[in-house]
């Protein structure tokens, strides 16, 4: 049996076990899926521990994504273009970093037949995920990103990229507004990034939390009817993303969707 986890610093609600579960079930994998949590401060014996204890793979989630990089033997091409490694291999001791994120964001938009090309669209967060978020939007033709952060002087503006504050956003519009910050995710779910005013001047609103399933961000989209959709397709996209990677497989796009659609029936949604 393959052992395989998820590190974070806080992990009490996570699903990432129950979906690798499901996974596991879908293909004929036996492997089992663990909860690291711990403190920044021992993100290095955590590494360590990969190797001694042979564990074939880990996904790295807040905080973390950005902080394990130095602690790596080898960066896949795409992970080093982004700055943010959200996957882990262990191939005989050697720790490799991926990023399946940008697979598991795109299944948000393409399940929805959301085009962005020639868009605009607000990032909400500067960290591993906006950076994700944000390669995938250049690379699929948005016109114009504006990524908000809490210390917007710390980042370069380019020809379609500028960096703001959370005071300023309220005098942005555009087509897609999308949250990467853990600003509503449980247990705080009732706060959210944005106030309702800002986020009227939006078309699409996308929430990467799925913990709730409908953050207080999306239910103040969906009260005023724009189009809206949670991280629940990013989490699956990427654990499927990330089992190939782990086992070497390719696990065919309609297990996928089944995935999807039983979760959802699992956990009360409706498709």
């Amino acid at each position: 049996m393959n052992f395989y986890g998820l590190f974070g610093e806080s992990l009490v609600h996570s699903h990432s076990p129950s979906l690798h579960k499901l996974i596991y079930q879908k293909i004929g994998l036996d492997a089992a899926y663990k909860l690291f949590a711990f403190p920044p401060t021992q993100l290095k014996q955590a590494m360590d521990g990969v190797r001694t204890l042979s564990i074939k793979g880990v996904n790295v989630t807040i905080p973390y994504k950005e902080a394990v990089i130095p602690y790596l033997d080898e960066i896949g091409p795409f992970a080093k273009k982004l700055g943010a490694v959200n996957t882990i291999e262990n191939v005989n001791g050697k720790l490799i970093g991926h990023n399946t994120d940008y697979s598991g964001f795109g299944l948000v938009l393409s399940r929805r037949n959301w085009d962005v090309n020639g868009k605009i669209a607000v990032i909400l967060g500067s960290g591993g995920a906006s950076k994700t978020v944000e390669a995938y939007l250049m690379d699929h033709g948005i016109q114009m990103i504006y990524i908000v952060s809490r210390n917007p002087e710390r980042f370069k503006d380019t020809k379609n990229k500028q960096y703001t504050n959370y005071e300023d956003v309220q005098y942005l519009k555009g087509d897609f507004l999308i949250n990467t910050s853990p600003v509503g995710m449980y247990p705080n779910v009732n706060e959210t990034p944005l106030s309702e005013t800002s986020i009227q001047r939006f078309d699409y609103l996308i929430d990467l939390i799925y913990n709730p399933s409908e953050t207080t961000f999306l239910k103040l989209g969906r009260e005023n009817n724009k189009q809206t959709a949670n991280g629940l397709d990013m989490l699956v996209g990427q654990a499927v993303r990330a089992v190939e990677i782990w086992e070497k497989c390719s696990i065919d796009e309609q297990v996928t969707k089944e995935l999807i659609s039983e979760w959802k029936k699992r956990h009360g949604e409706s498709l």
